[in-house]
């Protein structure tokens, strides 16, 4: 299952950014009950549900860059049967300096029969694997 649900994060990257505004793009790999938590630090502290909740945070946390903003996996840190950890970026140029700008994170995901239920963000590694009860 693990193989599956790295693949189902990988894929949630994909479809956020070849459609950013269209939530029923998402829906397919959430869970209905599918909620993100952001880290105290984050750009936003709101908490976000379902597929527009997705569309909604992806547009939130974008909104300190340009047009042409990209989410990416740069790496799995950890996967098992029920979750997916991963350094992630949004990854662009600042909306108001011009600068190249790359903000980074750990993600944790968690997965119910192949879709994503919960995910959020850390400031760290070491704070994502504890969430996840992998203790470094």
């Amino acid at each position: 299952m693990s193989q599956e649900n790295v693949e189902a994060f990988r894929r949630m990257t994909e479809v956020l950014n070849a459609s950013p505004t269209d939530p029923s793009m998402i829906e397919p790999l959430l869970d209905s009950d599918y909620r993100i938590d952001n880290i105290v630090t984050a750009v936003t502290d709101k908490t976000y549900y379902g597929a527009a909740g997705f569309v909604e945070w992806f547009s939130d946390m974008a909104d300190a860059f340009a047009s042409g903003v990209r989410w990416e996996m740069e790496a799995v840190i950890a996967d098992a049967h029920d979750f997916v950890v991963g350094r992630m970026a949004f990854v662009g140029t600042g909306a108001r300096s011009g600068a190249p700008l790359r903000l980074r994170w750990i993600a944790v995901t968690w997965f119910r029969d192949g879709r994503a239920t919960r995910s959020a963000g850390y400031a760290n590694r070491h704070e994502a694997l504890k969430a996840v009860g992998l203790e470094e």
